[in-house]
């Protein structure tokens, strides 16, 4: 493989998944899903999806320079992510990276959402006994705010232009886990459901700066 070039930007520990120690991984409760069939938008992507899908999660990931791309591999599953891809994130600041993605299907980014959901909130209690510490802080926003970005990553797969569309279409579970999920709770995966949990999650972020502001 060829050396880095420095004249591209490298990874960056600030944007992989979760920002969080590995006793918090994605996969906590959750089963893994099936392989996605492309490459990642950005390599936050290509971590939460290792998280989903390889044995230990991305625990033990190596990220390696490849002729187009990183390549990132924990548990032997290995997820190419374009270096334009993951400069077009940068540039956009959009967390999983632009366009729609086609790793983690609408039941799989629902989930992810809400795992991010529930640490913020489990955050939240943590902090109110301790609001002086930054950390926990600076944690609870990244959750709020991931949790945010995963569902409205669902929501691009509602189909743009279809006011009728009630959510997703079917053909876009095409993971075992997503379709679980789907087949377990539809009325999660409503277009009013999600851009309700949306609202909520960002609202929660905002209300976090609000009371800790100096």
């Amino acid at each position: 493989m060829p050396d880095h070039d420095p004249e591209r930007p490298g990874p960056d520990a600030r944007r992989q998944a979760s920002g969080r120690s590995s006793d918090h991984r994605l996969t906590d409760g959750l089963e893994h899903g099936a392989d996605g069939p492309g490459p990642a938008r950005s390599l936050v992507e290509a971590y939460v999806y290792l998280d989903l899908v390889a044995p230990g999660g991305s625990e033990q990931v190596a990220v390696a320079d490849g002729d187009e791309g990183w390549l990132v591999g924990a548990g032997g599953v290995e997820v190419l992510v374009p270096y334009e891809a993951e400069e077009a994130a940068r540039q956009s600041e959009a967390t999983f990276g632009t366009g729609l993605s086609a790793l983690l299907d609408p039941g799989q980014w629902v989930l992810v959402s809400a795992t991010y959901a529930s640490r913020a909130l489990e955050g939240g209690l943590l902090l109110a006994e301790d609001p002086s510490d930054p950390e926990g802080l600076d944690a609870v926003a990244a959750d709020w705010s991931f949790a945010a970005d995963a569902v409205a990553e669902a929501l691009k797969f509602v189909p743009e232009g279809d006011v009728g569309a009630d959510g997703p279409d079917l053909e876009s579970f095409w993971t075992e886990m997503g379709r679980s999920a789907r087949d377990a709770a539809p009325g999660r995966f409503t277009r009013a459901k999600l851009e309700s949990d949306l609202a909520f999650y960002r609202q929660s972020l905002a209300d976090l700066h609000r009371l800790h502001a100096d």
